[in-house]
């Protein structure tokens, strides 16, 4: 490896890890349903989620990086990508209602209609997938980085810097899936069931709230000039 490639290629390791792991400790849905999987279905379900969120913010980061997008989407792009993301949201919001009614019957029907949907690993990736703002934070979090532009660095350095973030993140989301396994046994049915409820309302109110403000967006801004004649 010559110097060159040293200068990118290190920094692009050390911010990957250190952003990768910052953006997946926050408390945000993604924590909130490995948690609720991790107590219902044990390590397996809660890892999932991670891997399907994690697989996400490291495409984000490294289409970032490597300065294929700078500045999100506009126009028609922005309009039928952020459309796609209030149906899901939408969608998802009404499979969690269903659910945290505690209805086996109602539950059984959502879950045989959306059976590969509902998969843990899934559920992560569109989670994900469907927070528009999940590419600005990379966005913003890049610019910081103060990546040199006017070269080649969408092979190695913009690699590096994809791996990093999605081993930080997995480290985080394996270790988390290990506590919520290992410790769920410290608590009563009751508490677990609390815990459960809890986590289904955050999710429920995140799903309607990032809807209501993905449309409210498209209306003020990118949904209402793209539907102008």
């Amino acid at each position: 490896m010559n110097l060159e490639s040293y200068q990118l290629i290190y920094p692009a390791i050390s911010k990957g890890l250190f952003f990768g792991f910052c953006y997946a400790v926050l408390i945000g849905p993604v924590n909130a349903l490995a948690l609720r999987r991790g107590i219902i279905g044990g390590f397996q379900q809660a890892f999932a989620v991670g891997v399907g969120a994690a697989l996400i913010d490291a495409f984000c980061a490294y289409v970032v990086y490597a300065g294929f997008l700078k500045m999100g989407f506009t126009g028609a792009g922005k309009f039928i990508l952020w459309s796609l993301c209030a149906i899901f949201l939408l969608y998802l919001a009404y499979s969690m209602l269903v659910e945290i009614q505690d209805n086996p019957e109602s539950t059984s029907a959502v879950r045989k209609q959306v059976q590969f949907i509902d998969h843990p690993f899934i559920m992560g990736f569109i989670i994900e997938a469907t927070n528009p703002f999940t590419l600005f934070w990379w966005i913003g979090a890049v610019v910081t980085l103060q990546v040199p532009t006017g070269i080649d660095i969408a092979g190695g350095a913009a690699t590096s810097f994809f791996s990093a973030v999605l081993v930080s993140e997995l480290v985080w989301f394996f270790f988390l899936a290990m506590g919520v396994h290992h410790s769920r046994n410290l608590f009563n049915r009751k508490a677990l069931k609390a815990i459960t409820w809890g986590c289904g309302f955050i999710l429920l109110f995140y799903y309607v709230f990032m809807a209501i403000k993905v449309i409210m967006n498209l209306v003020n801004t990118g949904g209402a000039s793209f539907l102008k004649p």
